[in-house]
């Protein structure tokens, strides 16, 4: 008995030992990076095999779960030993699978190479293409405008800064642009990604781009399988099954993509758009378009959008050139051909859907200029800025164009342009080297000059009215411990107003004399933080005068021109920043805003008689200009992004500020007639 007991005992502990062996969860652990599956997988499948092992009964599921647990521990191993012995061959999943459609990964970084173009490829973490300097943590909840379309929007083949879409959002500052573009998506892919993802951006007009390259053929619903999910996830098996899945030809017919033409009839009459003669298999994809785009039509009415339609040309129907390869190299008659018909079929499918419709042919036709590259199918750079002409000149005609500018080159969070009293400098501050630094520019930020270096927070700069100086917030604001300091506008000579190891400021201005600077100060007292309040400090006399009491949080403290006023905006009992008046003379405290809604960044013109400042009047911030001697208060600006931090040009025609339209940040001007 006891012999027969221990005999079980070895019996058992070799099947604890075999199963590890088989799927082990430092392979499991590789494969997965969770140590919750490498622990959880090898535990179950012990407890399974012993249980199906106790009982006679189980002798077929214990062979086949014998023969999965082989079969399971093969990949696993293979996966293992591909991934890290032979990642030269390991094919890049760029995309997530989706069941009937699939998009960019997030937080891809690559570089895409070929003869003709080299190009830095960046997503964020919603998988939207992004540029090299952009930080990819960076979401767009809501957008303006919807891109939705195939490679040609994509535009893998050119920089970000170059799609025809960024092109675009230099035209329209003010517009929040999202592009959606994916390589090999047709209008099925498409239509469910828009109900599935595109729908929840609230955009109000959602682009559809078509090419008549191979939009109108094989229009299939597209249904992601095992083979599909197995690929995503294994790199092994996207190694094996990739050629099977996705063949390409060895060597294409004329040296280049040539679609929708082919060298053999057959394929012509299935597939190509623009011979005469049509199959059943191009007949029915051309119904399955047509349904589709109704579909698509309609889901986007119901989201409360409006759908556009931009069809792009081929090469062929725009260049003898590329039109003479094909008919030649492919033996085809031209008299088999209407050049013309995808266009002006999707021109009357669009009338009779009331789809407004940009055709892009006789704008390519015109250019005068190579818009495609000369092996790759797609648009070059050329092609791209023509793309967004054609669209800005549509666009115009219900969209007129705002007189906004956008002057910064990188989207590096760049805010708080401030003009120095006695010139034409704007100092601000900009991210670089992991924190916010101090930059000096000309007015249209052409030429930039860093003026701090080093791993502190620098914020809010001021300059002094001789621009000899600048006064500015540094330190953590997070963790409510930021100094004020005063320095040379070179970075030399830092000195600190706050140095006492309690006391606290933010967001200081010089008086335009240069002789105070007001900024909001508090004390960490008791371990806890005062609310902010209003100080002067007098630089001639080093005596601080408090303006304000510490009830109410109180901020962006700035002078009137003539120094009779100092404008803030405190926190009242309604929880809400309004922007209130100080008078020196009389000591008088008016609110000048008593709106229901936040006001923030007051900024008064040099001849003291208009203020801008942001407001949070819907759920985004704005900017408003107050008429300080009649009251009057206009909105300059309603968008779905957030404008903020103001200030008049010295000429005071324009206004200069900070903003974020979804993916795009920066500093921008705004003409006020």
């Amino acid at each position: 008995m006891e012999e027969n007991k221990e005999i079980k005992i070895h019996k058992r502990l070799f099947l604890i030992v075999g199963i590890l062996l088989l799927i082990n969860p430092v392979i499991i652990y590789l494969v997965s990076s969770s140590i919750w599956l490498s622990l959880t997988i090898p535990i179950l499948a012990i407890l399974f095999t012993a249980y199906i092992n106790q009982s006679k009964r189980f002798n077929l599921l214990s062979t086949i779960s014998l023969n999965v647990i082989l079969v399971l521990s093969f990949l696993l191993h293979a996966e293992v030993i591909f991934t890290y012995k032979f990642s030269d061959y390991i094919i890049e999943d760029l995309y997530n699978v989706k069941q009937n459609y699939y998009f960019n990964r997030p937080y891809l970084n690559k570089t895409f190479q070929d003869k003709e173009f080299l190009v830095r490829y960046k997503t964020n973490a919603q998988g939207f293409r992004i540029g090299e300097e952009d930080d990819p943590e960076t979401r767009v909840e809501k957008c303006d405008w919807l891109f939705i379309g195939d490679s040609y929007t994509q535009g893998a083949q050119v920089e970000y800064e170059e799609l025809y879409t960024s092109e675009l959002f230099n035209h329209y500052p003010n517009k929040i642009i999202v592009n959606a573009g994916i390589s090999g998506l047709g209008i099925i892919d498409e239509y469910y990604y828009y109900i599935n993802e595109g729908k929840n951006l609230k955009a109000d007009k959602v682009f559809l781009q078509i090419c008549n390259f191979n939009d109108f053929m094989k229009v299939d619903k597209r249904t992601s399988g095992f083979s599909d999910y197995f690929m995503h996830y294994s790199n092994f098996a996207r190694f094996i099954l990739y050629d099977f899945k996705y063949a390409n030809p060895a060597e294409l017919p004329l040296g280049r993509w040539t679609e929708p033409f082919y060298p053999d009839q057959k394929s012509n009459r299935d597939f190509n758009i623009f011979y005469k003669e049509q199959s059943d298999k191009k007949l029915k994809d051309l119904e399955n378009f047509h349904l589709y785009l109704n579909k698509f039509a309609k889901a986007v009415k119901d989201n409360g959008a409006e759908l556009v339609i931009l069809q792009i040309p081929t090469k062929e129907q725009v260049s003898f050139k590329y039109l003479n390869e094909v008919l030649n190299g492919f033996d085809i008659d031209i008299d088999d051909l209407d050049m013309q018909f995808p266009n002006s079929w999707l021109s009357s499918l669009c009338k009779q859907n009331k789809i407004e419709h940009i055709d892009l042919l006789d704008d390519f036709a015109n250019s005068g200029i190579s818009l495609f590259f000369d092996f790759d199918e797609h648009l070059n750079i050329a092609g791209h800025q023509q793309v967004s002409t054609s669209i800005s000149k549509f666009l115009n005609e219900d969209t007129p164009k705002m007189s906004i500018e956008v002057l910064s080159k990188l989207n590096v969070g760049d805010r708080y342009p401030i003009f120095g009293i006695n010139d034409n400098n704007i100092f601000f501050q900009s991210w670089r080297d992991g924190n916010m630094e101090l930059f000096v520019a000309d007015s249209n930020l052409l030429e930039n000059r860093r003026i701090t270096w080093n791993k502190t927070e620098e914020l809010h700069p001021w300059p002094s009215p001789n621009g000899d100086q600048i006064v500015f917030t540094e330190g953590d604001q997070s963790l409510n411990n930021t100094k004020i300091v005063i320095m040379n506008s070179d970075g030399s000579n830092r000195k600190y107003l706050t140095d006492d190891i309690s006391s606290f400021g933010a967001i200081p201005s010089y008086n335009h004399n240069g002789d105070k600077i007001a900024y909001a100060a508090w004390y960490h007292i008791d371990g806890k933080y005062t609310n902010p309040y209003i100080i002067i400090h007098n630089l001639l006399n080093n005596e601080k005068t408090i303006i304000t009491s510490d009830e109410f949080e109180n901020w962006r403290p700035i002078f009137s021109p003539d120094e009779k006023k100092l404008y803030y905006i405190a926190k009242d009992k309604n929880d809400q920043f309004d922007i209130y008046q100080y008078s020196f003379e009389n000591k008088k405290t008016t609110n000048l805003t008593k709106s229901d809604y936040d006001e923030w960044d007051p900024c008064i013109s040099r001849d003291g008689t208009k203020m801008v400042f942001a407001a949070r009047k819907k759920d985004n911030w704005d900017l408003f200009l107050l008429d300080l001697q009649s009251g009057k208060t206009n909105q300059l600006t309603d968008s779905k992004g957030n404008e903020w931090d103001p200030n008049f040009s010295p000429t005071g025609d324009h206004i200069y500020y900070a903003a974020t339209y979804g993916l795009r940040n920066g500093i921008f001007k705004i003409f006020l007639n």
